[in-house]
C-alpha cells in the first residue's frame, strides 16, 4: 500500500481503511491489531484495549472476544453503541469507527470464532471467576485446557462482541497539513466527505 498521506481519493481511503483493519486481524505485528473499544458503563464512557479478531468489509463488521461475565459484555448488552480507536504511529494515522454491538455466545458466528481461537486463547476463558472479581492476590497464568470439562467451561464463558460499523473517521497527521475524511453509512451505502482536521 502506498503511503496513506498520499491517498487523494475518498474511495481509496475507504478501501485502504478496511485493508489495514484486515491486516490488523491477521498480523499481531500490525499497529491495528489492538484497539481501544469504548462502551457505556456504570461511570460513563468505559474504555479498554482489545485484540481485533475479525473484520468483514462487506458486512461492515469488526469483532473482538470477551468473557460473558465481563463488564464489556454487560455494557454491550445494556447499550449497544460503541466506538473503536486505532492508531498507527509510523503512518501517523488515526482511525475512529462507531457502530452497534451484538454479543454472540451460542450461534454459528461464536462457534466459528471459537474454532479459530488458539489453545492459549481458549485457556483465558477456563476460569472459575469472571473478569473484575476481587481476589486476595494477583491471578496466575490461566489453566491450560487439558480435558473435555475444561473445554466446556472455557467455551461456556466465551463470547464474541461484534460491531456493525456505521461511521469511520480517517485522520492522517502531517507537518504538510493534516488530512481528514469521514464516512457515514446511510441506508445502503457509504457517504464520504473531506472534513477539517
Amino acid at each position: 500500500m502506498r503511503k496513506v498521506k498520499d491517498i487523494q481519493d475518498l474511495q481509496q481511503i475507504q478501501r485502504a481503511s478496511w485493508q489495514l483493519l484486515k491486516e490488523g486481524v491477521t498480523s499481531a505485528k500490525s499497529p491495528l491489531h489492538m484497539a481501544s473499544l469504548a462502551t457505556t458503563g456504570e461511570y460513563g464512557p468505559s474504555l479498554r484495549t482489545v485484540v481485533l479478531r475479525y473484520c468483514d468489509e462487506e458486512q461492515r463488521m469488526l469483532s473482538c472476544h470477551g468473557d460473558i461475565r465481563s463488564a464489556k459484555v454487560r455494557e454491550a448488552r445494556a447499550d449497544p453503541r460503541a466506538s473503536w480507536l486505532f492508531y498507527d504511529h509510523e503512518r501517523k494515522l488515526q482511525l475512529r469507527l462507531a457502530g452497534q454491538l451484538s454479543v454472540h455466545v451460542d450461534d454459528d458466528f461464536a462457534n466459528n470464532r471459537w474454532e479459530n481461537t488458539t489453545d492459549s486463547g481458549r485457556a483465558c476463558y477456563n476460569t472459575e471467576r469472571g473478569p473484575g472479581q476481587r481476589v486476595p492476590q494477583p491471578a496466575g497464568a490461566p489453566c491450560r485446557i487439558s480435558n473435555d470439562k475444561d473445554e466446556q467451561t472455557a467455551r461456556s464463558n466465551f463470547a464474541v462482541i461484534a460491531c456493525r460499523i456505521k461511521f469511520l473517521d480517517w485522520l492522517v497527521l502531517s507537518a504538510g497539513g493534516h488530512r481528514r475524511a469521514q464516512f457515514h453509512w446511510r441506508g445502503h451505502e457509504w457517504q464520504a466527505s473531506w472534513v477539517l482536521p
